[in-house]
This record gives C-alpha cells, sequence and structure tokens, in this order.
C-alpha cells in the first residue's frame, strides 16, 4: 500500500508537494491513490528541473510534451492529460500555472450554435439533456446547409 508521506519530490515542484499531499488527503483519496498522485508530481519535476523549466512553464504543451516522455520512457499508467488534471487544478488553484486559455468558436457555425445554446439555456431555461438534443439537430441542420 502506498504511503504519500514517503514520495519525495525534488525539482520545481518541491515546494508545493506537501500542500497537494494534504489537499488530496482532504479530497479523500486513498494512501495508495495520493501516493500515485504524488509520484507523478514527482517525476512531473525532475523533467522540468531536466529540462531546465520552472513551474510557471507547465503550459498544456508542456504536459503533452512531458506525457510523450512519459510514454518514450515506457511507464504504463498516467499517460493522458486527464492523469495531470489533480496535480494542475491544484497548481493553478495556487496560481503558479497558467491556466489555459478557453478555445472560442472557429467556425461562423460554432458561433451561431454558441448563441444557440445559451439562448436555449439563459432564455428558455431548458434542461443540460434537452439542450444536448437540440444542439444536436442544429448541428445536423448546419451540416446540412454547408
Amino acid at each position: 500500500m502506498g504511503r504519500p508521506s514517503r514520495v519525495r519530490v525534488t525539482g520545481p515542484l518541491a515546494p508545493h508537494a506537501a500542500g497537494f499531499r494534504q489537499a488530496l488527503t482532504q479530497q479523500g483519496y486513498t494512501p495508495h491513490s495520493a501516493s500515485s498522485q504524488l509520484q507523478l508530481m514527482a517525476h512531473t519535476s525532475r523533467w522540468l528541473a531536466g529540462c531546465g523549466l520552472g513551474v510557471g512553464e507547465l503550459t498544456p504543451d508542456r504536459v503533452e510534451e512531458f506525457l510523450a516522455h512519459r510514454r518514450a520512457e515506457g511507464y504504463t499508467l498516467w499517460l493522458s492529460a486527464k492523469a495531470m488534471v489533480p496535480m494542475l487544478g491544484y497548481l493553478r488553484g495556487l496560481g503558479v500555472v497558467p491556466t489555459p486559455a478557453e478555445p472560442g468558436p472557429a467556425s461562423e457555425a460554432e458561433k451561431l450554435q454558441e448563441h444557440y445554446r445559451a439562448y436555449l439555456v439563459q432564455e428558455r431555461g431548458l434542461a443540460a439533456d434537452t439542450v444536448v438534443s437540440y444542439l444536436h439537430v442544429a448541428r445536423l441542420f448546419f451540416a446540412a446547409r454547408g
């Protein structure tokens, strides 16, 4: 069974390890799961140090680089951006890691769909499942109209 207190984090993320450990415990992570998250933090921190990067440079693109490195090293667990969510959420909450920009609608059709979604939610007050259904029909309409 994992022991979070035994995981040592060195490098740029080291100052945040104890707080992250405590946050995981408060969120109800089991000792084994917390240890896994802290081991991922330790590996991320070592990778950042090896690349000469600081905490503030852990952008979404850097996260993808790290995960590609992790896969190339032969790791079989914690290989997706989803695995990084607890750590990145904690670090973003501290303001030490940049928050990714929300992608806006790219095309005119996407902009119109977003306005339609806002109308359905705000003006019509429809339930989430109903909005999803309406948007599906709207996408089919836009696809047919080119």
